[in-house]
């Protein structure tokens, strides 16, 4: 009867649970992705955010300068402020590919350097090594002999009556064999010890010294300064300094006149900016000068201390010469870092 009943009833199909099996990972797979789906919604939405907000304050500016150029005082005065500013990034934009060029040349010296200091060190060592192993293949062939010379003496005696000797020699042959085979260790060990040192990678360039990283500090001190020398004219390279550190709001040049002029010396100064790139022998003898006058806090720093940097003069002396009647000028390009110096020097 029971066996009836259950027969009657309906039973769930195999494929009923693959379908129901189907649906619960579907499911888990749909939260996935609504998941995701959500996140890059919030993310699309701050996004649009920041760009309403980046869109608004260029509005903002712009309205500013437009206000700004209505009036021609404020308009001549602001651009006189954005020509020193350009004055200022020209400079830094200068000593900053400088820094790199010096940075990449004296890395590069100074791995060839480590790199043919590491072979020579390798090289000294594989030598020693092969002395060692020289000097235990020779011992090894000259127990090899007094082995061949044992063994040929235990042929040599025949008869009962040798046989003492026999079991003499015997013995010594097998401490031959000991002593060979001690020598052959020793042998494939110092092999071994050689192909490791042999396939032993360079270590990795720790980076520069603190004299090389000294050598292109001072290499760019010297161009910094060579930089104010050149924008000394008509005062622009303070001028320049002053309007990197202040906001348009608080710029003040004058009168109209009076800005037109200034903005006449700086076309004429930016106009002989090409010849920066020419710089490179006055630089190099401003940096050995400047080698001479600076003191460092500790023997780990690598940047001089500003004190030494007071007076630029406008022609370094030659080495060793001390002409105090120089034409100078009393600007610390390290103490008032002009250009930007301290973020661009290596520490």
């Amino acid at each position: 009867m029971a066996t009836t009943a259950s027969s009657l009833l309906p039973r769930r199909q195999p494929a009923d649970d693959q379908q129901l099996l189907r649906l619960f990972w579907n499911r888990a797979e749909l939260k996935r992705e609504l998941e995701r789906l959500r996140r890059d919604n919030e993310r699309l939405l701050d996004q649009l955010r920041q760009q309403e907000n980046a869109g608004l304050r260029s509005r903002q500016r712009l309205e500013q300068l437009e206000n700004l150029l209505a009036d021609p005082l404020a308009a001549a005065n602001a651009l006189v402020h954005y020509q020193l500013r350009g004055v200022w990034q020209l400079a830094r934009k200068h000593l900053l590919r400088f820094a790199r060029e010096l940075g990449e040349r004296q890395q590069e010296r100074e791995e060839q350097l480590a790199r043919e200091h590491f072979a020579r060190l390798r090289g000294n060592a594989l030598a020693a090594i092969d002395n060692r192993l020289a000097e235990v293949e020779r011992r090894l062939r000259v127990v090899q002999m007094d082995l061949a010379i044992v063994d040929k003496q235990r042929g040599c005696l025949r008869g009962f009556w040798n046989w003492s000797r026999r079991r003499a020699l015997q013995d010594q042959a097998a401490a031959i064999h000991a002593a060979l085979d001690g020598l052959r260790l020793q042998v494939a060990d110092i092999e071994a010890e050689r192909r490791l040192r042999e396939a032993e990678p360079c270590p990795s360039f720790p980076g520069l010294s603190v004299e090389a990283r000294r050598h292109i500090n001072l290499a760019l001190i010297a161009m910094a300064q060579q930089l104010l020398i050149h924008f000394s004219r008509h005062d622009v390279a303070r001028l320049a300094r002053d309007a990197s550190a202040q906001g348009l709001a608080e710029a003040g040049y004058g009168d109209v006149m009076q800005c037109q002029q200034l903005t006449r010396n700086i076309r004429e100064v930016m106009a002989g900016a090409d010849a920066i790139d020419g710089m490179a022998a006055l630089v190099r003898h401003r940096a050995e000068w400047l080698r001479g006058q600076v003191a460092y806090r500790r023997d780990a720093d690598t940047v001089p201390l500003a004190e030494a940097l007071a007076v630029i003069p406008l022609e370094p002396p030659t080495l060793g010469d001390s002409d105090g009647e120089a034409a100078s000028l009393a600007v610390n390009v390290l103490g008032e870092e002009y250009w930007d110096l301290y973020g661009i020097l290596l520490p």
